[in-house]
């Protein structure tokens, strides 16, 4: 981003307050996600975060359930829609601990609703399993921020998600770079 030159910061500090604001309002029309972060912000109740959050959940368990993946490659892609909505849900919210509980969502829902798919392609299921292995890695990373009060809210679907990858053989290889804990204790 380039640093506005002392001449022009101090011209716009000058400027009259109605022209200031037009111009403010131009060039935050511009930016889709400061719209709808400002949004958020000065025009949300109390509720909004919880409601975006579990508006979210739900995509995500439908994408998870959705009956017609042919491949688990197919899977994948649907969880990388997925994962781009959380973290625009995030920089909008700052719902850190939403975030946490909507990327465990997007790893174990798939593992519970396409298990068929799952085992019965597992020989195609390489960037599958490779995307989880790095999805939980980052999940856990997050894990580790949240404070620890929350903890026993993340505990089981924590150890969910650790026992579905280390449970699923085409993940075993990505784990030995990416090592995961076998369970996750308090």
């Amino acid at each position: 981003m380039p640093k506005i030159a002392k001449h022009l910061e101090k011209a716009i500090v000058e400027m009259p307050q109605k022209e200031k604001d037009k111009l403010l309002l131009r060039l935050i029309a511009k930016d889709e996600l400061l719209v709808e972060k400002l949004e958020h912000q000065l025009l949300g109740d109390a509720n909004d975060t919880l409601d975006r959050r579990n508006e979210l959940l739900e995509y995500v368990r439908e994408m998870a359930a959705y009956p017609h993946y042919d491949t688990p490659g197919w899977l994948m892609m649907a969880m990388r829609d997925c994962s781009g909505r959380i973290t625009r849900h995030e920089k909008v919210t700052k719902d850190k601990m939403g975030e946490v509980l909507l990327s465990l969502a997007l790893v174990n829902e798939p593992f519970r609703k396409q298990k068929k798919l799952l085992d019965k392609k597992a020989n195609r299921a390489e960037n599958f399993a490779e995307y989880v292995v790095k999805k939980a890695k980052t999940v856990m990373g997050k894990v580790a921020k949240i404070h620890p009060d929350y903890y026993v809210e993340l505990e089981d679907e924590v150890n969910a998600m650790l026992g579905f990858i280390h449970g699923y053989p085409p993940c075993y290889g990505f784990l030995a770079v990416n090592p995961l804990p076998k369970s996750w204790q308090i």
